[in-house]
């Protein structure tokens, strides 16, 4: 099984690499939000559907925004109902209201953000039934002029060219993968951050961090996304703690968004793997944010590669300057840091909502998701998988 899988993962290589992922024009630091009518009016865009995060709709904090794009003679059609996880039917509510819209911003987290790029491209395509869209390469026409403004540092979406949806009835994750579903501009205003509880900021980041040290252990890697991994680690590191002590630091925020972005530009180009996977079916199965579930499965997931990864562990151990002398101790000292970092940022050990006989089924989808597909440094047998999964699985 696998050696199938290697092989589909290797003939897709030179495929993967020849698709163009286009860098949105980025917008950084506080207040940037404000600059979003005038790129709407250098456009030419005159109206505009607004998917914006409910929490901060009803804050009033958008309002200024809003008000902006009316003075300067655009017309703004606001829609706050995206729910997390959103199912084709859910997007389906919002695509209407692209009728007689030229243009989508969306300012809210991965939820936002995702149905964002699938209701702009289905407001370029009526008619087409949203299902289509799923897959690789199927957005067929130009979406709509597309800019997105993050409230979380974690997703990236802002950046990739993908995005994930669940079905309406199995609730099973579906993703959409298409340059076309890169928006023209990424707004990274830490101002839009600030109100998130702490819990969120932390999983949301640890989601950006998993696509990082995904990315880096991918065997579809470059040097180009090394950069981008080792950078977005970087600032993790440096940042999440400051951000926990002090949740109105703007710029410990700022740099979390710059290296949720950083991580982003990575993993679209060089994929994810195990821990995505299981990640997105018991997120499907179970309501649990994708955030969280991430953070529980990556220590794991990574002390699994351990032994093809170390080298590449001990590089990160070097630059974040820990301690231990040679590559074995600087690998084992940069996975102890990684389980520190959780632990210290509060999160769980385990999954409440994932119960020990829901394994065998988590188990199944993540490898059918990922063997063929994931360009991973390390393939888990079935029952290296599930003692895994009964490790972060509530219980025992």
């Amino acid at each position: 099984m696998h050696f199938l899988a290697r092989a589909s993962v290797l003939l897709r290589k030179p495929v993967v690499r020849l698709v163009q992922k286009p860098t949105p024009l980025t917008l950084i630091g506080r207040g940037k939000r404000r600059e979003i009518p005038a790129l709407l009016k250098t456009a030419g865009k005159t109206k505009t559907l607004f998917l914006v995060s409910r929490t901060l709709h009803r804050s009033g904090m958008l309002e200024e925004l809003f008000e902006a794009v009316r003075a300067a003679g655009g017309e703004t059609v606001i829609y706050d109902g995206v729910t997390p996880d959103p199912t084709f039917r859910e997007v389906e509510e919002a695509a209407k209201l692209t009728a007689g819209c030229d243009s989508v911003v969306a300012i809210g987290g991965g939820s936002v953000l995702d149905t964002a790029k699938l209701v702009a491209a289905a407001g370029a395509d009526p008619g087409r039934p949203l299902e289509r869209f799923a897959g690789i390469l199927k957005v067929k026409k130009q979406p709509l002029f597309l800019i997105m403004a993050p409230t979380t540092a974690g997703t990236g979406s802002e950046t990739t060219l993908a995005s994930v949806i669940s079905e309406s009835d199995t609730h099973r994750k579906k993703q959409l993968l298409d340059p076309k579903l890169v928006p023209f501009a990424a707004v990274l205003d830490p101002e839009l951050t600030v109100s998130l509880p702490q819990h969120i900021t932390v999983h949301t980041t640890m989601d950006a961090l998993t696509h990082a040290l995904e990315a880096y252990t991918s065997t579809y890697r470059t040097e180009e996304t090394d950069r981008m991994a080792e950078m977005a680690v970087a600032l993790i590191y440096e940042n999440l703690p400051l951000v926990r002590k002090e949740p109105q630091d703007l710029h410990a925020r700022e740099q979390l968004l710059l290296a949720s972005f950083l991580a982003g530009m990575a993993f679209t180009r060089v994929y994810v793997g195990y821990v995505h996977a299981f990640a997105h079916a018991i997120g499907g199965m179970f309501g649990v944010s994708h955030g969280l579930a991430n953070a529980v499965l990556l220590p794991h997931v990574m002390e699994f590669y351990r032994p093809v990864c170390g080298e590449r562990f001990a590089r990160l151990g070097t630059m974040l300057h820990l301690p231990g002398e040679g590559s074995e101790e600087k690998a084992d000292a940069f996975l102890e840091s990684l389980r520190k970092l959780g632990e210290e940022s509060g999160v769980p050990r385990r999954l409440k909502a994932f119960p020990q006989e829901a394994v065998p089924d988590v188990c199944r989808a993540g490898l059918r998701e990922c063997h063929g597909t994931y360009p991973v440094p390390r393939y888990l047998k079935k029952k290296e998988a599930e003692a895994l999964l009964h490790r972060v699985a509530s219980g025992a």
